[in-house]
Parts: C-alpha cells; sequence; structure tokens
C-alpha cells in the first residue's frame, strides 16, 4: 500500500493503528475503501461497548493472503471479529489494485483479485491453476517411475 494510503488510515484511527506493523499494510490500495470502513466499525463497536480505554482494540498485521484481507488485533469482541469478517469477505470481490469489482486469480503462484482491467496477462483462474499442477505433478510421477 502506498504511503499516502498507511498515513490516511493511521491519521484517521491513531489508536487502532499506534503500534507499528512489522511489515507496513501488507495489501494493495484497492482496499483502502474497506480497510476504512472496518477501522470505522472497530472504533464505533469500542465507543458502544463500555469497555475501559485501555482495552481500545489495535492493529497488529494488516495483509492480503490467497487473495482475501487478513486484519489481526488484539482487545477483539466478538462484534468487531464480525466486522473484520465481513471487510475480509468483501476484499474477496474487490480489486486490490483499484477497488473495482474484481476476481480471483492466480499469477505466478500467488493469489489476487483483480478486475478484468488489472488482471496481468498468463495469470490463470485458481480451478485452471490447480489442474495445470495436478498435470505437472502427473508428469513428474511418471518420469520418477520410468528411472
Amino acid at each position: 500500500m502506498k504511503k499516502e494510503n498507511e498515513i490516511i488510515l493511521k491519521s484517521c484511527y491513531p489508536l487502532l493503528y499506534r503500534k507499528e506493523l512489522p511489515f507496513g499494510f501488507e495489501c494493495g490500495d484497492g482496499w483502502i475503501e474497506i480497510l476504512l470502513k472496518l477501522s470505522e466499525e472497530i472504533d464505533l463497536h469500542f465507543k458502544s461497548s463500555g469497555q475501559d480505554f485501555s482495552l481500545y482494540p489495535v492493529a497488529t498485521q494488516v495483509k492480503s493472503k490467497f487473495a482475501m484481507l487478513n486484519w489481526y488485533g488484539e482487545n477483539l469482541t466478538n462484534k468487531m471479529k464480525e466486522s473484520i469478517n465481513k471487510a475480509c469477505d468483501l476484499s474477496a470481490n474487490t480489486c486490490e489494485i483499484c477497488g473495482a469489482r474484481g476476481h480471483t486469480i492466480v499469477y505466478k503462484r500467488w493469489y489476487y483479485v483483480y478486475c478484468n482491467k488489472h488482471t496481468p496477462i498468463g495469470s490463470q483462474s485458481p480451478h485452471d491453476y490447480k489442474k495445470s499442477m495436478a498435470s505437472k505433478k502427473k508428469i513428474f510421477e511418471i518420469m520418477n517411475d520410468k528411472t
């Protein structure tokens, strides 16, 4: 994620992002709106919970993994976890680059969510990728049986 979007998140929700994330925000700029909405929901859940301020939640890692947002934190209530799950589900259909509606692709063995405009040449659907890997595995097995 670009530094300016990291600054926006940290300035809008300084308590939520008060810990330095070891690797920064490890996702694309297309998910900034999802992260802003999620951060707002977590903040609102905390304010309505009546919890002691010392228990304000904190993000510990924010990243893309297998074409989905993964948001990890401490001091999370069940309502906050529900909001996190909804945001992760939404990310699975949102282009990581521009935020448009997207689909999961595999490119150079990594899973991403891209819209048609940002889908790189040579990428595959997860189904086609699994089929090609199964074929390669069979060929490898056949070659090893002949030796």
